[in-house]
């Protein structure tokens, strides 16, 4: 019986270190909301949501939004503890960081405003330490879905280095990832590679500087973000 308990608490354990970084956590996840569409008059929603420091220092946080499926016209936007932005804003300037002491809170709001077209979104929120790159959690917001569909994904392991790298990044994974996109700051596609587990993938033509990586699964859905440094070795 002891055995079993013990096997049951381990289990438990790897669950929650996978499904939440260990330096700070989401209140809620996926967060949901349901309402119904006004045509003749369009209303805002709101899925309200937290992000709580669980260190034992002060953590700089900031979060990159990917629209993954939204109606035309429906305009998200985040609100966090700087300000509000405008649906145009998916990742605020690093300055704009977010600094959250020891058991303090992050807002992480996520508005759409519907325009009177009725529908579903898809939303994700990665929010990541300014200082580790590593160090990061990917939020789903769900308006009128019930679920995304990823159930199968929480037994890809995934890791990449080195990062910072300067001419090229190794990416291991164990299954689910077909291919990767690297985008710079301003959302614009510059790189995209099909995957072989522990494969090398060249980066020596991107200037210094930071990017994003995203890991498309073989059903080609989003499974993560990972932001990557490129700086170039000095003589």
């Amino acid at each position: 019986m002891k055995k079993f308990l013990l096997l049951g608490l381990l289990c438990a354990t790897c669950f929650s270190v996978y499904s939440q970084n260990s330096r700070f956590k989401s209140d809620e996840n996926p967060c949901k909301v349901t309402f119904d569409v006004d045509t003749t008059q369009p209303g805002d929603h709101l899925c309200h949501n937290m992000v709580r420091n669980t260190s034992a220092g002060t953590l700089k946080l900031l979060w990159k939004r990917e629209d993954i499926s939204v109606p035309p016209m429906w305009e998200p936007t985040v609100c966090d503890n700087v300000q509000c932005y405008s649906t145009f804003v998916k990742m605020p300037p690093a300055e704009y960081y977010n600094e959250v002491k020891k058991g303090g809170s992050m807002l992480t709001d996520m508005h759409v405003y519907d325009a009177g077209v009725p529908g579903s979104a898809y939303i994700k929120l990665t929010v990541f330490e300014l200082d580790d790159t590593t160090s990061n959690i990917s939020i789903d917001y769900l308006f009128n879905k019930e679920s995304v569909g990823t159930k199968n994904l929480k037994s890809v392991n995934l890791r990449m280095y080195p990062n910072p790298a300067s001419s090229a990044v190794t990416i291991d994974y164990n299954n689910g990832i077909s291919r990767i996109e690297i985008f710079s700051v301003l959302g614009n596609k510059l790189l995209n590679y099909r995957t072989e587990p522990s494969k090398t993938y060249d980066i020596s033509m991107l200037e210094d500087g930071m990017y994003f990586v995203r890991f498309i699964t073989n059903e080609e859905k989003i499974l993560r973000t990972l932001r990557l440094q490129k700086k170039s070795m000095r003589p």
